[in-house]
């Protein structure tokens, strides 16, 4: 089915699976976090006024790598203040395969010699593997009951050959971003479009990695300061630690599930598309295989942008024709 929002993400899980309130963090078309309701609240929620009573102080811990009060990450990730859950747990196993037809070549051009990887992370429109196996997918498990924190402060990425290990990271909020440069001549400059820049970072070969410091839920861009635009890959913060990206092999592991009945979704960002399945999950080892499907007809990124500007046209159209109805005096 079509994914209708990147709130998808982000209210299902909060609702489902934390039993909240929040609303909504869906990414603008920049690419930047835009807030309507929950996430915003509760995190500026916590800039109460003078004399206010103080925020209760989270159960159990949270990883904190973005610097912000305990609190306020709690309140997006633990509304309810619980402590960790400490039941029967599930370890949710499987493989994602997208079928149909094979990806269309992007139009980027790669630099000769020196970005070996790039051409085969980014030549396509996504990434497939044998057998129809899935890269870069968001696999995520919500609907249980109970509060799994992250297990560490930072999400870890790597570049190589002008090309991140995968196009697609999943956070929790609260992690940080850690960029390592495993190239041995090439430096790298990588940003969090949609965060705060402070200052240029330079990946430099074999050196400490890049720290990048999201600080509100929502769909960011990692992206490379040098003239490498193709060097891209989407960050999602959520406000869960359930989650997993496939890699070439199209495979992924989520532990640390509570048992019972749960929602497990695949996302690929390319196609903005979502599958899931409502399971009831055992102790010990579950395996949950899902499949995407990819036609050309109606997927392609060219056809989905021109019936986009075609829609876009309509609307203007209609808008204009409304507005020169009204701006028209009636004949009497």
């Amino acid at each position: 089915m079509n994914r209708p929002s990147m709130s998808w993400l982000l209210v299902v899980p909060c609702i489902a699976a934390l039993g909240c309130q929040n609303g909504a963090t869906p990414a603008s078309g920049d690419g930047k976090p835009t807030t309507t309701t929950g996430p915003e609240a509760a995190l500026s929620a916590s800039a109460a006024p003078p004399g206010s009573a103080a925020a209760a102080a989270p159960k159990g811990p949270i990883p904190n790598g973005i610097g912000r009060p305990d609190a306020d990450i709690a309140k997006v990730v633990n509304p309810k203040n619980e402590a960790p859950y400490e039941g029967p747990k599930a370890t949710v196993r499987g493989t994602v395969r997208i079928k149909g037809d094979a990806p269309p070549a992007t139009s980027f051009k790669f630099p000769a010699g020196k970005c070996g990887e790039a051409s085969a992370t980014y030549g396509k429109f996504f990434r497939v593997g044998l057998e129809g196996a899935a890269a870069d997918v968001l696999v995520a498990v919500t609907g249980y009951k109970g509060f799994v924190p992250a297990r560490e402060e930072a999400a870890k990425i790597t570049i190589h050959g002008c090309a991140f290990a995968r196009r697609t990271m999943a956070l929790t909020f609260g992690q940080r971003v850690e960029v390592a440069n495993i190239d041995k001549i090439e430096s790298y400059m990588p940003y969090l479009d949609g965060a705060p820049k402070k200052a240029v970072l330079v990946a430099v070969p074999g050196g400490a990695p890049v720290k990048l410091y999201p600080y509100e839920p929502g769909h960011y861009m990692l992206r490379d300061e040098l003239p490498n635009p193709f060097l891209t890959a989407d960050v999602y913060v959520l406000a869960y630690a359930t989650h997993a990206i496939t890699g070439l092999d199209g495979q992924y592991e989520i532990p640390g599930v509570p048992v019972g009945e749960v929602r497990v979704s695949a996302f690929l960002p390319s196609l903005d598309k979502v599958v899931e399945q409502r399971v009831t999950l055992k102790e010990g080892d579950n395996t949950i295989d899902l499949n995407l499907e990819y036609d050309a007809t109606k997927d392609d990124p060219e056809v989905r942008k021109k019936a986009a500007a075609e829609k876009r046209a309509e609307a203007e159209k209609k808008a204009a024709d409304e507005k020169k109805a009204a701006d028209t005096p009636e004949k009497k």
